[in-house]
Parts: C-alpha cells; sequence; structure tokens
C-alpha cells in the first residue's frame, strides 16, 4: 500500500479528479490486491470504482469483510 501510493504520487496523479474519485467511494480498506484486468474505464460501477488510468486495473480493494469482489464489471 505504501509503495503503491508513493508511485501515485511520484507521477503526480494523487491530486488528480480520478484519483479524488477514487478516495470518495473507497471503502478505507488499506488491504488491496494485484489484479489486472484490460479494457476498463476508470469510473463508478456496481462493482465499486474501477480506477484504470491506463485502461487496465493493478489493485484492487479488499472489502471489508476480506473477500475480494469482481473488478470492473457492471
Amino acid at each position: 500500500m505504501v509503495a503503491a501510493f508513493v508511485i501515485l504520487v511520484g507521477l503526480g496523479v494523487y491530486g488528480s479528479d480520478a484519483m479524488s474519485e477514487f478516495r470518495e467511494h473507497s471503502n478505507h480498506n488499506p488491504r488491496y490486491v494485484i489484479s489486472v484486468v484490460e479494457d476498463c474505464e476508470s469510473g463508478l460501477r456496481t462493482s465499486g470504482y474501477a480506477y484504470a488510468p491506463s485502461g487496465g486495473i493493478m489493485l484492487k480493494q479488499v472489502n471489508k469483510d476480506g473477500s475480494i469482489g469482481d473488478v470492473c464489471t457492471d
């Protein structure tokens, strides 16, 4: 999590509109798993908020109950 934060700050995206929207819809659980999907655009979905600056997800936030939900689905 710390490494991801440092990378995001280093790239200058932490303050972007998309990242602000991601933080707004976050469950505030600091646990993430690596999850890469293709053809995904950033935005709010029924499965949660997808932050995909390059069209693919790299990190998926773990649900509060410890489960890992679907990524980038409607």
